[in-house]
């Protein structure tokens, strides 16, 4: 009988971050469920508790201080597989950008990842074999209304997310992304906007468990040959963005 390869999982470090957003929350229960040491990082401190209850260890982190990202990539443990599922997005009109809002976007969803990455690896702390994922947006590819610096600052990452892989080869390293269209999460609980309406998802709407198991799949052995990649989770609508 041939072995599950969820097995291969089982007391792997994880560091995922965004823990207490809707993606990060679901990878942290997730991973937890596969056997998983999980560090969960984020800034709604009873979002963190929740995690911390299930078996988490959780650290209250600004990903925008780059003081606290690197003593934190000082004193963590040495991880298998780093998540980045932290962001913002922040809808607003073109018309109403300026450059503090378009900052505070991009400092949020890309430079905080290069840093963090840049600390991690400078403090040796990302083990090889290892792997990186990146979560980013179908908006990366195909835009989205009203979120032109969103789409911008994820664009960003998918392309530093192929560098990035580049740079790794040697080290048996890989990176990858995934790129979601809207996933059904508590935000969108009530009042569902146009864009998630069911005959815009010819596979049906995303659910985050689309996400946990497109994570699960790039961190098992079956994908080491993999690198530089993105899945694009979308039921078919990419063409509507």
């Amino acid at each position: 009988m041939s072995k599950n390869p969820l097995f291969e999982l089982v007391g792997k470090k994880t560091l995922i971050t965004g823990a207490t957003g809707g993606f990060g929350g679901e990878l942290v229960k997730s991973f937890l469920h596969l056997g998983q040491i999980v560090t969960a990082t984020g800034r709604n401190l009873s979002k963190l508790e929740s995690s911390q209850s299930l078996g988490a260890k959780t650290v209250d982190l600004d990903l925008t201080d780059s003081t606290a990202i690197k003593d934190f990539s000082k004193n963590c443990d040495a991880f298998d597989h780093v998540i980045l599922a932290h962001g913002i997005k922040g809808p607003r009109p073109m018309r109403m950008i300026n450059p503090e809002f378009t900052l505070n976007v991009i400092q949020t969803n890309l430079l905080s990842t290069l840093d963090l990455v840049s600390n991690l690896l400078r403090a040796r702390k990302i083990n090889s074999p290892g792997r990186i994922i990146f979560i980013s947006s179908v908006s990366a590819h195909f835009g989205a209304n009203n979120n032109t610096a969103y789409a911008a600052s994820k664009a960003g990452g998918e392309a530093a997310m192929v560098g990035l892989a580049r740079d790794l080869l040697h080290k048996g390293i890989t990176v990858n992304n995934i790129a979601p269209a809207a996933i059904e999460t508590p935000l969108f609980e009530g009042g569902k906007s146009e864009i998630l309406e069911e005959k815009n998802y010819p596979l049906g709407i995303g659910k985050t468990n689309d996400i946990t198991d497109a994570a699960t799949f790039l961190c098992l052995e079956g994908s080491k040959y993999i690198t530089g990649e993105t899945i694009i989770l979308d039921g078919g609508c990419t063409w509507l963005f």
